[in-house]
């Protein structure tokens, strides 16, 4: 492949992640500011909401990712899910922020809101889990992988970035002082970039390397097209991508969790509303941690690098929070760039982790199962997303949060304070202690999925040699047989 091939795979990657991320981003900052102060929806039922969607399609990647390994197309397995879901999911996004009044009936109001956006949740997991899926099959080069992974990552957090910064000042813009108008139009140009990045990608991603594997598979013994239960009992064996999936759902929580209070704390905790668009626009240097990967994993193992990753994230976010007392907003954005570094680098390295989990179960476990165990991001996230939600909104109604007031008590302000610093710190603190079960040795995996190849090739080749001995032999006899005849006749 082209150096002008390879960077445009991982353009094209990156923009599948970008295009999930952009409305991923407006729920994760926005959505529940948006639903408690523009629609005055109570938070408790905002929170319950978020979690009872979680409960209903939690494992829906599960089912999306069994579907894509039993799809077979000339367009790949993974890769026509981005034509598939990705204009749903750019027309779900416009209707998020499209709430009628319903003549004010409340109860309809609050119907629609939840059908919405559990629509919303199905359909994004149906265009985001083959983003993940199709890795394994761009390419075999576990190098590359990091770079393809590392690509989706920068690309995302431009997106983000972009987002988080002029969300607000276009909602103004475009609003013209009426905020729920101006949510409208925002989403609406949102969906359409959405739908047109799920469409480029569509059209210029490969999946190179999904049929080069059948010789492999095949002396190796290789089980693919499993049913359902055999692809959970595989998966459940499959003891890297366990622990692997626990600690993503936990990730996922926790920044959930932050990013779903970012806006509260610069509002009540702070009360500088005028920082809000900067300080959300910061995570454009995730892009750092995103580039820092490929570099790090030469040095360290997969895990270290996640563990270094989360741990640079705690620093961060303890770092905060000490210019309260005297106003200073310096280790507000001190500690908001180390540790959105930190999580750009832990994001980057968990979807080459659930690469290097998919090659240790066609290794060790002889199953190839590659959209099953690739949905761990997307179950991640919803569950992260429920559980984030849910506690966001709990807290929030446990420290007597009120959206009418201005100035917020001293236990809304702690609830505010503990949902944004310190409970994601221990979550992720947490992650680190569980990653040390972790003992996949990803170089080992890559070694040896090298040598079954060569080994495959070269029985390949041992067979075609076989055969072409064959055919000389059987054309040899044909010749003498003919020859034989020609002299019978002369006689």
């Amino acid at each position: 492949m082209s150096k002008v091939q390879i960077w445009k795979q991982r353009i094209f990657y990156g923009a599948t992640d970008m295009a999930g991320n952009l409305i991923w981003q407006i729920v994760g900052l926005y959505l529940l500011f948006y639903y408690t102060t523009v629609l005055g929806i109570s938070p408790a039922f905002v929170g319950t909401l978020f979690l009872v969607v979680r409960v209903i399609d939690a494992f829906d990647g599960v089912v999306y990712g069994y579907l894509i390994d039993h799809t077979h197309s000339k367009y790949g397995k993974s890769r026509p899910y981005f034509l598939w879901f990705g204009v749903p999911l750019g027309i779900l996004t416009m209707l998020l922020f499209f709430n009628p009044t319903f003549g004010g009936n409340k109860a309809f109001q609050l119907a629609w809101i939840s059908l919405v956006y559990t629509l919303f949740s199905l359909v994004y997991s149906g265009a985001n889990t083959p983003i993940t899926a199709i890795l394994p099959s761009l390419s075999s080069d576990p190098d590359e992988r990091t770079n393809l992974a590392s690509a989706r990552m920068v690309m995302t957090n431009i997106g983000t970035a972009v987002i988080g910064a002029i969300s607000l000042p276009m909602v103004a813009k475009l609003g013209g002082g009426n905020t729920k108008l101006g949510w409208t139009i925002w989403s609406a140009i949102i969906g359409v970039v959405i739908m047109l990045l799920f469409f480029g990608a569509f059209a210029n991603l490969r999946e190179h390397n999904a049929v080069d594997n059948t010789a492999v598979d095949e002396a190796n013994h290789i089980k693919s097209h499993l049913s359902v239960g055999e692809s959970l009992k595989g998966a459940a064996k499959n003891t890297p991508w366990v622990l692997l999936s626990i600690g993503f759902i936990l990730l996922q929580t926790f920044w959930v969790i932050r990013m779903q209070t970012a806006v509260y704390y610069l509002t009540y905790v702070y009360r500088r509303t005028d920082m809000i668009g900067l300080f959300n626009g910061l995570i454009i240097v995730a892009v750092i941690g995103n580039l820092s990967v490929p570099l790090l994993s030469k040095f360290m193992k997969h895990r270290n690098v996640m563990v270094v990753a989360l741990l640079g994230f705690a620093v961060g976010e303890a770092i905060m929070p000490l210019g309260l007392s005297s106003g200073s907003m310096i280790p507000l954005f001190t500690g908001m760039i180390i540790s959105t570094i930190a999580m750009g680098a832990a994001f980057s390295i968990s979807f080459v982790m659930i690469a290097d989990t998919v090659e240790y179960s066609r290794l060790k476990l002889r199953i190839d199962e590659p959209g099953i165990l690739s949905s761990v991001p997307m179950v991640g996230a919803k569950l992260g997303m429920g559980l984030g939600g849910f506690l966001s909104g709990m807290i929030l109604s446990w420290g007597g949060f009120q959206a009418s007031a201005k100035i917020q008590d001293a236990k809304a302000l702690s609830a505010i304070s503990a949902s944004f610093i310190w409970i994601p710190i221990v979550i992720a603190v947490g992650i680190c202690v569980i990653l040390q079960f972790y003992k996949l040795d990803e170089a080992e995996v890559a070694a040896e999925v090298k040598a079954q190849a060569a080994a495959a090739e070269k029985r390949a080749a041992e067979q075609a040699q076989t055969t072409d001995t064959a055919v000389t032999a059987d054309s040899a006899v044909a010749d003498d047989e003919s020859d034989e005849d020609l002299s019978d006749g002369n006689l």
